[in-house]
């Protein structure tokens, strides 16, 4: 028997009892859909973690601080860093410098903001340009500059970032200055710096970084604190030595392959190190197993449908019974009856997935609205992404529900493959 003619025999056979097959195919569907829905939210809460290290270049870097405990570590000061800076591979080595407390003036509006520093050549670190919303990162040379937090922009008056490019800020620091007898004095320094971009929040990370003025390394360091806030952070970690220089720095590669080259170098120097990129292999394991977790459910909703769909075929081989002796009796073999009620499993696990993608992605879109309505509530102006569908999931779901339901109509076609035509066809 050809295979067009299987197939139309197939289609007409579960056109024949329109209900019994609809709700076996809605069965499919909504298992599919939960199959597809929950493996793609797993796959989404991975891209909202894993897309503030992609937007902000985070893979490359090495964090490097200073042994604690009883370790002997050399101070992490500007000649370490520039003895790191000479490693092969390194692209740049810069201090990790925050002080908090800032104060931003325009005209009569005042903010307060905490100040980071970075180096100028950031914008060659592949960072995204789209957490930039307006003009850009430093520019080479010496100049005073500076790239504002959004809601640090709002604060200071201006109606749209682009409105803050090209102004004139004035930055107020007071803070603990170290004198050379080992006291600690107290400085109020003043500068003016031009607004050259302004930087959005990437998601998940906190709201306190919109409130954010980067400033190129060399300027951070004369901002009264500074040293200060290194040390005390040091302390705060449980650092006994190491205080006289940074608390902390970044070693940035020119290749993610150079990591474990270069880190082993850096340790060899007498310094701790981390790498993003350690964390997130160890984040993608836990979201590896999540989503092999919530594919389980789904694939149990599916075993489910697959026992339904069992049963309408094994109905279908009792009330079609004179009909498959006719069929034999005509010619048909053994194995055309076979293949006939796969494809009807096959039919309704391939419609039925393929109707569970758009039921899973509407039920992804009125989740996604209802947490963001939520979120909006309570002061989350970014929209959050939950649920990610790629192509290969939208795929595999499709191919992974039609196998199954293949398999769950084996026992009815090999059911209605062993019909004795003689028997039938004198069955009334």
């Amino acid at each position: 028997m050809r295979a067009w003619k299987i197939a139309a025999l197939a289609l007409a056979g579960l056109l024949r009892t329109p209900l019994r097959t609809a709700l076996t195919g809605v069965g499919v569907a909504i298992a599919s859909a939960a199959l597809v829905t929950l493996v793609a939210f797993a796959l989404g809460l991975q891209r909202q973690v894993e897309t503030p290290f992609r937007m902000l270049a985070l893979l490359n870097n090495i964090q490097v601080s200073p042994r604690d405990g009883g370790e002997k570590t050399p101070p992490l000061d500007d000649a370490a860093l520039a003895r790191m800076a000479q490693l092969p591979g390194v692209a740049a080595a810069y201090p990790d410098i925050r002080v908090q407390g800032i104060r931003v003036r325009h005209g009569e509006k005042t903010a307060v903001g905490i100040g980071v520093g970075a180096p100028r050549e950031v914008s060659l670190f592949g960072i995204e340009q789209d957490i930039i919303v307006a003009g850009s990162f430093f520019q080479q040379g010496e100049q005073p500059e500076a790239v504002l937090g959004t809601q640090l922009v709002s604060e200071l008056g201006f109606k749209t970032p682009q409105d803050a490019v090209g102004r004139e800020i004035t930055l107020e620091a007071v803070g603990l200055t170290p004198e050379e007898n080992k006291a600690f004095s107290v400085e109020r320094k003043q500068f003016k710096v031009t607004v050259v971009g302004v930087y959005r929040v990437p998601p998940l990370l906190p709201s306190a970084a919109r409130q954010g003025i980067v400033l190129p390394v060399e300027w951070m360091k004369e901002v009264p604190g500074v040293r200060f806030e290194s040390a005390f952070r040091a302390l705060k970690r449980g650092a006994t030595r190491g205080l006289a220089g940074y608390d902390s720095a970044t070693v940035r590669v020119d290749d993610p392959s150079h990591l474990d080259r270069v880190e082993e170098a850096i340790r060899a120097m007498g310094y701790r190190t981390r790498t993003v990129l350690s964390r997130l292999r160890h984040m993608r394991a836990f979201f590896l197993a999540l989503q092999v977790l919530l594919a389980s459910v789904g694939t149990v909703a599916l075993v489910v449908a697959a026992l339904g769909i069992i049963n309408t075929l094994l109905m279908s081989v009792l009330e079609r019974y004179q009909e498959i002796g006719v069929y034999k009796a005509i010619g048909a073999a053994d194995s055309d009856v076979f293949v006939l009620f796969l494809t009807e499993a096959a039919a309704l696990g391939f419609l039925g997935s393929a109707a569970g993608l758009g039921l899973g992605w509407l039920m992804s879109l009125a989740v996604e609205w209802g947490v963001n309505l939520y979120a909006q509530s309570r002061g989350v102006d970014q929209p959050l992404a939950m649920f990610a569908f790629p192509p290969w999931l939208l795929a595999s779901t499709v191919v992974f529900t039609t196998l199954l339901s293949v398999a769950a109509g084996v026992y009815p076609a090999l059911r209605a493959a062993r019909v004795d035509p003689i028997r039938a066809l004198r069955r009334e």
